[in-house]
């Protein structure tokens, strides 16, 4: 019996991943006019990210199993840029966020700049992309980092530098702490439950899920310059492992 119901569930997963590559490729098309048409005068691609969330919005409104709890959505300012910090559980984050309904600009690694599609859209809305494993790579991220941000774009980071494979939250890398420093804007963390298990097995969906995204009081700009990187990249790291822990408890037993 378990057999019989994991094979369905992996029929009707490649049938939705069918659909996906389709509408994704459909949904692109659009994009890429929308960016022809915008482009040239409107310089924070704000329309284009306008289009990009209705994109991925499109994927959890047809779904009516995808329960999307959004806590704290008042504390963001439309009007200020921030470094926008998260833990990060799966792939599907990418579409989660984007709920958040503000403008910024994604940092990614370079490799998804070579996906169909998803990297085609990240290419078009100027996201920054960099090699986890070049200083370099990190250098230049702080640079394009400081214009999108100079500009009102927030930059939005994964600072754990990779998806969980528990769901737990990992330690976080420094980059993000180090842009907000030397950027002067605020910090806002953001806590991401249920991602993970979007993917319960390779190529299975799940298509009933409960999450969570949790907006949490925004750093201010005081304490983003009053304290080192590293104090500062400790505190947020605890801070959102501690929310977390509150949402997700059952993850955190040994």
């Amino acid at each position: 019996m378990n057999r019989i119901k994991l094979a369905l569930k992996l029929i009707v997963s490649v049938i939705l991943w069918l659909f996906l590559a389709v509408t994704s490729f459909l949904f692109f098309i659009i994009d890429f006019a929308v960016w022809l048409l915008t482009c040239w005068w409107d310089k924070r691609l704000i329309i284009l990210q306008k289009y990009s969330t209705i994109w991925a919005m499109f994927y959890i409104w047809i779904n009516p199993g995808w329960k999307v709890k959004v806590l704290g959505l008042e504390k963001i300012d439309k009007n200020k840029a921030y470094v926008i910090v998260s833990n990060h559980q799966s792939a599907f984050d990418i579409v989660l966020l984007y709920r958040l309904y503000t403008h910024f600009k994604w940092v990614a690694k370079r490799e998804l700049a070579k996906v169909p599609v998803i990297g085609w859209n990240l290419l078009l809305n100027d996201s920054i992309l960099i090699d986890r494993a070049s200083a370099v790579s990190t250098k230049k991220m702080i640079v394009k980092g400081l214009k999108h941000l100079s500009m009102g774009n927030s930059i939005l980071i994964f600072p754990e530098g990779t998806r969980s494979k528990d769901g737990r939250v990992k330690r976080f890398k420094e980059g993000a702490f180090l842009l907000a420093q030397q950027s002067k804007v605020p910090i806002l963390p953001v806590v991401i439950e249920g991602s993970k298990d979007i993917f319960p097995k390779p190529a299975i969906i799940n298509l009933r899920q409960e999450l969570t995204i949790k907006v949490l009081d925004p750093i201010n700009i005081e304490t983003v310059t009053a304290s080192t990187v590293p104090e500062l990249t400790k505190f947020v790291n605890q801070l959102i492992t501690t929310e977390h822990e509150m949402l997700a408890p059952e993850k955190y037993k040994a």
